[in-house]
């Protein structure tokens, strides 16, 4: 495992992890511990029992909720979770639950009118916020709803 943000695993154990891009009967993963390993850390995932399951992971990224990262690191990051979102042509979209926290871009997990709607964080998406009125309007990408 390679960390692609600058936060050591063990403070994350016990979190609850998903693979991108997803790997057949990898779900319900749960970090349940960290060692020192010759190339970096070594990580024993519930859900991952044999040596042909941690292969299939390898090339994937492991994503972590933002709920699950400990509240005094980077105090100074832009927190959008209870920002309501809307949508360019759709309108009310709901209110942002969770970051998921990527390698590439964060993922703001938004509940409302539509369910759950996953939104990547990136400037073909995101169009503004506004923080005063903790409000964000996106342009959403054709495949992300279930109707595109």
């Amino acid at each position: 495992m390679k960390p692609l943000l600058d936060l050591p695993f063990d403070v994350l154990v016990d979190a609850e992890l998903w693979a991108v891009p997803p790997v057949a009967g990898a779900s319900g993963l749960r970090l349940l511990g960290v060692r020192p390993g010759p190339k970096g850390p070594l990580l024993t995932i519930a859900g991952i029992a044999t040596i042909g399951e941690a292969r299939a992971l390898a090339g994937s990224t492991l994503l972590v909720r933002a709920s699950a990262v400990p509240d005094d690191w980077e105090d100074d990051v832009f927190d959008p979770v209870g920002y309501a979102v809307t949508d360019t042509e759709r309108g009310a979209l709901g209110t942002i639950i969770d970051v998921i926290i990527t390698g590439a871009n964060d993922v703001w997990e938004v509940s409302g009118p539509l369910g759950q709607v996953l939104i990547p964080v990136i400037d073909d998406v995101v169009l503004t916020i506004d923080e005063d009125a903790r409000a964000i309007t996106v342009k959403l990408l054709p495949g992300l709803l279930d109707e595109d």
